[in-house]
């Protein structure tokens, strides 16, 4: 009966890790038969592996291969230098211990590997993802090879600004300007350049009411463009204030409605700052974002994600976050997984 010779490179695992898989068989005979002697050896999964636990096939001290015996021994029994107790790992291919040894998809939001009786299984879930950014003209789906893309999609961007028209030009946000119609949702006022305005002095197709004069964008009383000082009639500076249109920085004020800034402090019109309790400037919302440090909170006014904490905004304001908005936010670890909130865990 021969002794099968198996040489270094074929023995997989370490001492006390996954018994080594020796020669084919069907039954656990052929592991002592005519086409094989290993002794200590049965067949699991047409693999000849050791019997006991924690043992692995080698020779004994001071031989070598191939003129050895091999037998199933503990490595403190084996000869120096055996592969599979030094701690090199050649697993057989698509063997496991769990998941944490197989493969997933190439995106890892398409699905992920299994581990099943010891062999690696992948698992795919082609189709759209609940993850999503919104009003971004895109939706991202898995394909059945486990990567995603992003396809057109009609998910418009709202705004928030009455003076906008909101498309999608193939797969790109397009938010396009009305001009010259009136405020759809004021019900007043006229859409200039994106902007509600109540007048345009240089249009005069955008002209006030009867009895009224256009300073700027303000329809105002008559008084209010006399280029004096009307202080009976509730202007605060020439021209400005009361019943006029705001002041800029430095001119008198008795309230924060007489100024610009909406700030009025001993007396005169302060420049705005990212502290003075009102939306003013360039941020988007009171004290934050435009050229504030502070990223606004939720339910604070918004131009963009990149104006809020939550990085989400929509309709002109910032919106809590949720595992759904395609935006790493919140607590979460990664993009809508991790954290005390989403279920989904992130992958490794």
């Amino acid at each position: 009966m021969g002794i099968l010779s198996l040489t270094a490179s074929a023995l997989p695992f370490a001492c006390g890790d996954v018994p080594y898989m020796g020669g084919d068989c069907a039954t656990t005979d052929d592991c002592l038969s005519s086409k094989q002697t290993v002794p200590g050896t049965v067949c699991v999964e047409e693999r000849c592996v050791c019997a006991e636990p924690g043992q692995v096939i080698c020779c004994p001290p001071g031989e070598e291969e191939p003129d050895c015996f091999l037998k199933c021994r503990g490595c403190d029994e084996c000869a120096e230098g055996t592969l599979e107790c030094s701690g090199v790992i050649d697993r057989p291919t698509g063997w496991c211990e769990d998941a944490a040894d197989c493969p997933g998809p190439p995106d890892p939001r398409c699905g992920a590997g299994r581990c099943v009786e010891g062999r690696c299984e992948l698992e795919i879930r082609p189709g759209r993802l609940v993850s999503q950014i919104r009003g971004d003209c895109k939706q991202d789906e898995c394909t059945p090879e486990g990567n995603v893309i992003s396809v057109p999609a009609y998910d418009v961007y709202n705004d928030g600004n009455q003076c906008t028209t909101d498309l999608c030009d193939y797969d790109q946000p397009l938010n396009a300007l009305l001009d010259n119609v009136i405020c759809p949702v004021s019900g007043s006022g006229r859409c200039y350049k994106g902007r509600c305005v109540e007048c345009l002095d240089e249009d005069p197709t955008l002209h006030c009411p009867s009895g009224l004069a256009c300073d700027g964008v303000f329809c105002v009383p008559v008084h209010c463009v006399n280029q004096a000082l009307d202080a009976g009639r509730g202007e605060t500076s020439q021209d400005c204030g009361g019943p006029c249109k705001p002041c800029k920085g430095g001119d008198p004020c008795e309230v924060g409605a007489d100024c610009q800034s909406g700030v009025c402090a001993m007396a005169h019109c302060k420049a705005p700052t990212c502290d003075d309790g009102v939306k003013n400037g360039d941020e988007t919302g009171v004290d934050c974002s435009g050229t504030c440090p502070r990223r606004c909170p939720d339910g604070r006014g918004c131009a963009s994600g990149e104006d809020c904490e939550s990085g989400v905004c929509w309709a002109g304001a910032c919106e809590p976050p949720i595992c759904r908005d395609g935006v790493e936010n919140g607590d979460e670890l990664g993009v809508d997984c991790g954290g005390a909130g989403c279920s989904a865990a992130c992958p490794g």
